[in-house]
């Protein structure tokens, strides 16, 4: 009954903006109005089913489509399915499921203390550190997505998007068979469609030769905007330097921070999974 009530109420309050929103693709609107038109379409699709609607889920779709309405429900509407067909990925994903820790200890991913000159969070891949006898590429999708969630929670990065490294050094070909292309495509279509997410640039470094085929056989499958954001540095460490500063990165990185230590994203996790935790408990009567 509630859901109902704020429908109709939502509907009514922005329909003039909303239908404005829905006509002009990338037109710029107000936040709240934004999310009141976004939170009516989706009360007015339960087939989508209703995840959730309140403000800081689904700023997240709004911010990973600057505003734009219509594109922030597409891909609300793609997440959706997403779950419904991926399950073995977010049920029971949390710090505290093994191989999940081990890929987050080798930094698979990684997430840097230190932002960007821009105020961004920087996400860096080590791939070499991934031994495929300890765990599976699935348990490497499960740690990004956990990592991804708690970034979500962070209003400056659903403002200013993500930064992600990719360190391809001394990773093997036969570490590269392990990748399996339809695993990859699923990683890459679920990043670009399903998740909301933005990536303001994508770096790859150190990549030998069959990393760059493979990048080439998934760039079909992603949009146009994000073809243009990824770059290829090879041993250049220096045009990485030019974008990031050498003062953020660590040392794998040619950075001055030292070599990159897992723990401490690995304890701003276990404290958020502690917190929700206790969020979900029901009270003692």
């Amino acid at each position: 009954m509630f859901e109902f009530s704020e429908f109709v109420w939502g509907i009514a309050e922005v329909k003039r903006d909303l239908d404005i929103s829905l006509q002009s693709v990338g037109t710029s609107i107000s936040a709240n109005i934004a999310l009141e038109a976004l939170r009516a379409l989706v009360l007015a699709r339960p087939d989508v089913g209703t995840l959730r609607t309140d403000d800081d889920f689904l700023m997240r779709f709004l911010g990973a489509r600057k505003m734009n309405v219509k594109e922030a429900f597409e891909v609300y509407e793609n997440y959706y399915r997403f779950l419904l067909q991926n399950p073995e990925l977010f049920i029971r994903n949390n710090i505290d499921n093994s191989e999940v820790k081990q890929a987050l200890e080798d930094g698979l991913p990684g997430v840097l203390q230190r932002r960007d000159s821009k105020g961004r969070r920087i996400i860096v891949f080590f791939a070499a550190q991934w031994d495929p006898n300890r765990y599976s590429i699935s348990a490497i999708h499960k740690a990004f997505y956990l990592s991804l969630d708690l970034l979500l929670q962070d209003c400056v990065v659903r403002e200013r998007g993500l930064v992600l490294v990719i360190d391809w050094s001394q990773f093997s070909f036969r570490q590269c068979r392990k990748l399996q292309p339809a695993a990859l495509r699923a990683i890459a279509e679920g990043l670009e469609y399903c998740y909301p997410v933005r990536f303001k640039s994508i770096h790859c470094v150190t990549q030998p030769w069959y990393i760059e085929a493979a990048i080439s056989l998934l760039k079909p499958f992603l949009r146009e905007t994000s073809k243009r954001k990824i770059f290829s540095h090879g041993n250049n460490l220096s045009s990485l330097h030019q974008i990031l500063s050498r003062e953020v990165l660590p040392a794998e990185l040619g950075g001055e921070q030292g070599p990159y230590r897992s723990s401490p994203w690995m304890a701003n996790l276990q404290k958020a999974s502690h917190e929700t935790l206790d969020r979900d408990k029901s009270p003692i009567d």
